[in-house]
């Protein structure tokens, strides 16, 4: 009688004070703006220059440290962003009507958004050492339609996601295999809210342990998630918004004489 009147309170929390998709969504999309204006403006731009040499001097100056300082706060802040982003996707595979038109939204996001990603974090047309985080969520879902139509063949099933996993090591995919992982377990206990929780935080712990293991953190928002898509939904608004900003952030260094030569 306890648990059940616990899980009442639980739910009722969720209901009036818990977190819509939308909600979550503007979370993660603020979190990664953070994280990319950290590693864009403010180190490949204002510490950096892409050149390790001009690192070393820019930090050297109080300026720098100043810089240096708000580079690892926001760093901290953007680890929030891919576990709430992979939940999304986990939501958004067992909602969808039509699941090869979702896939064909983010796989042609991943698509549209590498020139920009390439540009803005490494300074190059291509550069194969990594690719952006549209790759791996789009190879993760890929994974899930292979979990639920060999849901009752849990050899192939499983079998699926470590290829899947290899896939994103392989690829060299942003936040690896562990990501890959976190999505498949974020959707083996989708029933299961502890679980999901728990299996979740773990992944994104062992994948931000440079960071304190901040990643874990973004589990309490969707621990207290209403299930409802909520006023800030916007279908359109990530696909369109992950290349962009991108964008701008890169053309930005320029606008401000950041680069060096």
């Amino acid at each position: 009688m306890g648990a059940h009147s616990a899980q009442k309170a639980l739910d009722m929390l969720r209901k009036r004070a818990g977190f819509s998709g939308g909600l979550l969504k503007t979370i993660a999309l603020l979190s990664m703006t953070l994280d990319h204006f950290a590693v864009i403006i403010i180190r490949n731009g204002k510490l950096y220059g892409y050149s390790p040499e001009y690192y070393q001097m820019a930090i050297a100056t109080p300026a720098g440290q100043r810089w240096l300082a708000l580079y690892r706060v926001f760093r901290l802040l953007g680890r929030l962003a891919f576990p709430i982003f992979a939940f999304l996707l986990v939501e958004g595979f067992i909602h969808t009507g039509d699941f090869w038109k979702y896939f064909r939204r983010v796989f042609l996001m991943a698509l549209l958004s590498e020139l920009p990603y390439d540009l803005a974090f490494f300074n190059a047309i291509y550069h194969f050492e990594r690719q952006n985080t549209g790759f791996t969520l789009a190879c993760g879902l890929l994974m899930l339609y292979g979990m639920k139509r060999f849901r009752k063949k849990p050899l192939y099933k499983w079998l699926g996601v470590v290829l899947s996993c290899a896939m994103a090591e392989l690829l060299r995919f942003d936040y690896g295999a562990v990501a890959i992982l976190s999505i498949a377990l974020m959707y083996n206990f989708r029933k299961e809210k502890a679980l999901q929780t728990f299996s979740g935080a773990l992944c994104s712990a062992v994948n931000s342990y440079e960071s304190f293991c901040l990643g874990a953190a973004a589990f309490l928002p969707i621990f207290l998630y209403n299930g409802e898509r909520g006023r800030f939904h916007s279908r359109w608004l990530f696909y369109i918004y992950y290349p962009l900003h991108l964008i701008v952030m890169y053309l930005m260094i320029y606008a401000g004489s950041m680069i060096t030569s």
